[in-house]
C-alpha cells in the first residue's frame, strides 16, 4: 500500500537527506530524489515547491532526529555524573560519524546560499546538546545558576569536541561509519577522557 501524508513527506524527507549527501545540492535532481524515494516528481513538488525548499526541510528533519537520537543526560543512568559522561560520549559518537559529518560539510558548503539551514544544522548538532548539558548542570551542580551552567555546558564540550571534530571535519582522521543505537557498556567512545572533563566541574548532587 502506498504511503501518504505525514509517512509519504517524512520518506521523502530521508530520500533527499541521502541524495544531498550523496551528489551534495547542485547535483542532486528532484527526479533523482523522487525515484529515491519510490514516488513520482508530481507528488515531491506537491509537497515541497522547490528544490531549495526541500532542502531547507532536510535540515529540519535533522533537528529533530537528533533530539529523539540524543535525548537528555537523566535518560542514561540514575548517578548524575555516569549520566552525564554516557550522554556526552553518545554526543562525540554522533558528531564524529561518517553521515553528520557529511552533513557538516554540506551545510558549510551551503551556508552562504542557505543560511537558514545552516543555523538548523549547528543547532541540532551543537546547541541542542549544549541546551540539555546546561539544564541538567543546573539541576545537579551545587552553588550554580543557570548563566554559570550555560557557561560550564559550553566549556566542557569544546574540550572534548576539540581538537577531535575539527580534524575528522576537516579528513584528518577517519571517521565512524555511523552511530551506534545503544551506547551501553561499550561505547564507541572512550570515556575516560569525558570522566576527567566531567569531574573537573566538581561534584554532581543526586
Amino acid at each position: 500500500m502506498a504511503k501518504r501524508g505525514a509517512e509519504l513527506r517524512k520518506q521523502m524527507l530521508h530520500a533527499a537527506k541521502a541524495v544531498f549527501l550523496e551528489v551534495g545540492f547542485e547535483r542532486a535532481s528532484m527526479d533523482r530524489i523522487a525515484e529515491h524515494a519510490g514516488t513520482t516528481k508530481r507528488t515531491l513538488y506537491a509537497h515541497f515547491i522547490s528544490k531549495e525548499n526541500l532542502f531547507l526541510a532536510v535540515f529540519d528533519l535533522v533537528l529533530e532526529l537528533q533530539a529523539d537520537h540524543l535525548k537528555n543526560p537523566a535518560d542514561y543512568a540514575a548517578d548524575p555524573e555516569q549520566a552525564l559522561v554516557l550522554f556526552c560520549g553518545r554526543f562525540l559518537e554522533t558528531v564524529l560519524s561518517s553521515k553528520p559529518l557529511r552533513l557538516c560539510r554540506l551545510g558549510i558548503t551551503e551556508a552562504e546560499r542557505f543560511p537558514q539551514g545552516a543555523r538548523r544544522l549547528h543547532e541540532a548538532m551543537f546547541e541542542q546538546a549544549q541546551a540539555r548539558v546546561a539544564l541538567f548542570l543546573n539541576q545537579h551542580l551545587a552553588g550554580g545558576g543557570a548563566e554559570e551552567s550555560q557557561q560550564l555546558a559550553q566549556t566542557l564540550l569544546a574540550r572534548l569536541l576539540y581538537p577531535r571534530f575539527t580534524r575528522a571535519l576537516f579528513g584528518a582522521v577517519e571517521a565512524q561509519a555511523n552511530w551506534s543505537d545503544d551506547l551501553g557498556s561499550s561505547p564507541a567512545i572512550d570515556l575516560q577522557a569525558i570522566r576527567s572533563a566531567v569531574a573537573a566541574l566538581g561534584p554532581l548532587a543526586k
